[in-house]
């Protein structure tokens, strides 16, 4: 009985969000024109985001996915900001990731390299678009895009602006952080929770050489208690090939490259991403650079995604989430971060006009 009053409870969640977006959609202030580029052998299905009752945007914000199966609208999640950023007169462009809808490919088969250079093929597509013209095109990236943007820049003339979102600096420091977080928020113990990191570290020896997925999982079977396994499911063929392709990377090498005015964003309680460590880095390395202007931003009670903690407190978000995303809207950001964004890209497109 008990299962059932909880099928019957999402049952009425799901269909207040079908609802609510059905309301929203109606009330939007701008459409979406489909806009396909391609990269490398991928064909990418994407939406370009323009506000209604304006003939010529005075600026494009391209969205860069940050970690996982991410399609164009990472599940209604950029849509609010879309809005905020309509209002602003400002369009924004997103794809769906390799091998996501209508796109072809495998995401976990790119680098961060070749995600750069994937974000400069949606670039050359936006210049050339036959019926659009835009002053100046940007970047808006989430997490894992921290790597992604400062290749984009140290490969391109672009972007003319950059807004990081809770971006990250070190692969291995960073896998090492997530582990920690997610073994605390279980209840774990501190030995184990030690036991777990020297596992991660034992697993970490065989990235570099020509290993095999069949030598990952004999070594995951060694490296972890029974207890932990439970928490510490192995990597799937695809997951293990794309931590093989990635391993190395630090946001510290390109970060020195950008030469736009940037703005980073970061969550008070942010359980994915160590912000302490990614403030500190970003302060250094745009100070001694001296190449662009930068913000700096953190919202109390605010997790990874700049949603309010109090709604929202999940590590990895599912279902759940984008139901109750659905039904917030707005409400779910942090208070005045929308608006924020919206009006930092604003000024500083028109800036780079004049």
């Amino acid at each position: 009985m008990l299962h059932g009053h909880r099928m019957l409870k999402i049952i009425a969640l799901v269909s207040l969000a079908v609802v609510i977006f059905l309301f929203l959609s109606a009330n939007k202030n701008y459409e979406e024109v489909v806009l396909n580029f391609s990269h490398n052998s991928n064909d990418l299905a994407g939406s370009l985001i323009l506000p209604k009752g304006i003939d010529k945007p005075s600026a494009v914000a391209l969205f860069v996915h940050g970690d996982g199966a991410m399609p164009y609208d990472a599940y209604g999640y950029y849509r609010p900001l879309w809005q905020a950023l309509a209002e602003k007169g400002i369009a924004s462009f997103s794809w769906n990731k390799a091998g996501i809808s209508a796109s072809t490919g495998n995401w976990q088969n790119q680098s961060m390299d070749d995600r750069a250079d994937e974000v400069i093929a949606a670039i050359e597509a936006l210049k050339y678009h036959k019926d659009i013209k835009f002053n100046t095109i940007g970047l808006i990236g989430y997490s894992q895009a921290g790597w992604v943007m400062p290749l984009v820049a140290s490969k391109s003339d672009y972007p003319d602006f950059m807004v990081i979102v809770s971006g990250a600096i070190n692969w291995m420091e960073q896998g090492e952080y997530l582990t920690k977080t997610r073994l605390e928020k279980a209840g774990f113990s501190q030995q184990q929770i030690e036991e777990a990191l020297n596992g991660d570290m034992h697993i970490s020896t065989i990235l570099p050489r020509e290993s095999s997925y069949d030598d990952y999982l004999e070594l995951y079977e060694d490296s972890y208690s029974t207890a932990l396994k439970t928490a510490k499911t192995p990597m799937s063929a695809d997951r293990f090939q794309f931590a093989k392709l990635n391993w190395q990377y630090d946001a510290r090498r390109n970060l020195k490259d950008i030469d736009c005015p940037t703005l980073a964003m970061f969550g008070e309680d942010d359980k994915n991403v160590d912000i302490a460590n990614s403030v500190e880095v970003y302060q250094e390395i745009f100070s001694e650079s001296g190449k662009a202007s930068f913000d700096i931003k953190t919202y109390l009670s605010t997790q990874h995604g700049m949603l309010k903690s109090q709604y929202f407190d999940e590590i990895s978000p599912g279902l759940w989430s984008a139901i109750k995303l659905e039904v917030l809207g707005s409400k779910a950001f942090a208070d005045g971060y929308l608006e924020f964004v919206a009006d930092w890209i604003d000024e500083k497109s028109h800036s780079q006009r004049q």
